[in-house]
This record gives structure tokens, C-alpha cells and sequence, in this order.
């Protein structure tokens, strides 16, 4: 058990909870905490919290799933850009090995754009 707060902390959390997640949802959580530095149980806490203070009327429940609807799409752009990393990947390495790749630098361009788009769109839905 942690005795002294983490130095981000302005109070320390010394409540403790249990929460239950399939495989599938521990890995998503995993992944959105470590996309933007933190430990799982404190992404977890820090969700919590910000969906806890919208909340107070009949919106809530639409917000909710609006986000989570945002959220899973993004986790699924994000997977298929990670795919489309892979695959230059085997270009790069075909052009690394004396190779030629037609249309290489088109498919390095929309890769590009698109990280941007999906870097974009979680801004966007962090500020939520």
C-alpha cells in the first residue's frame, strides 16, 4: 500500500475500490493510460471522476455513451494505424534491402494524415 501521495496528488486518494474488466477491456484501459503517462488505476480513478461531475441530469446517460461510442472508434482507428505501421515497416524494408515499392511515398503521406486525424480526434475528445 502506497503511504505518501504521488507528487501530481494535491490529495491523496485513500479510498480503495475494486473493479472487474474482461481481458479485452483491461488491455483498452492499459493502452489509454499509457498513452497519456499514467498507472491504470489512476487513469481509472481519473475517468471515474470526470464522468461522475457531468453528471446530474437526464444528458448524462446520452454523454456517456457518446463518449464511449468516441472512444471505441478511436481505440479501433488507432489499431488499424498501427497495422498500417506494420506495413511500412515491410516496405521500409524492402526499400532498405534494394527494393522498390511503387507508390511508397503516397502510402507514407496518407499514414501521416492520418496519425494526425486520430492525434486530433483525442485531443478533441480529452478536452470532453
Amino acid at each position: 500500500m502506497r503511504t505518501r501521495p504521488r507528487l501530481r496528488q494535491s490529495v491523496l486518494r485513500d479510498q480503495v475500490r475494486s473493479v472487474r474488466l474482461t481481458r479485452d477491456e483491461l488491455d483498452l484501459v492499459r493502452q489509454a493510460a499509457d498513452s497519456v503517462g499514467l498507472m491504470t488505476a489512476g487513469f481509472l480513478a481519473d475517468a471515474a471522476v470526470a464522468v461522475a461531475q457531468v453528471q446530474g441530469g437526464p444528458k448524462t446517460k446520452t454523454w456517456l455513451l457518446d463518449q464511449r461510442g468516441r472512444v471505441e472508434e478511436l481505440m479501433a482507428a488507432s489499431a488499424q494505424l498501427a497495422r498500417a505501421g506494420n506495413n511500412l515497416n515491410q516496405v521500409a524494408r524492402v526499400l532498405n534491402s534494394g527494393g522498390h515499392a511503387e507508390h511508397a511515398d503516397e502510402a507514407v503521406a496518407r499514414v501521416l494524415r492520418a496519425a494526425a486525424r486520430i492525434e486530433t480526434a483525442a485531443i478533441e475528445l480529452a478536452r470532453r
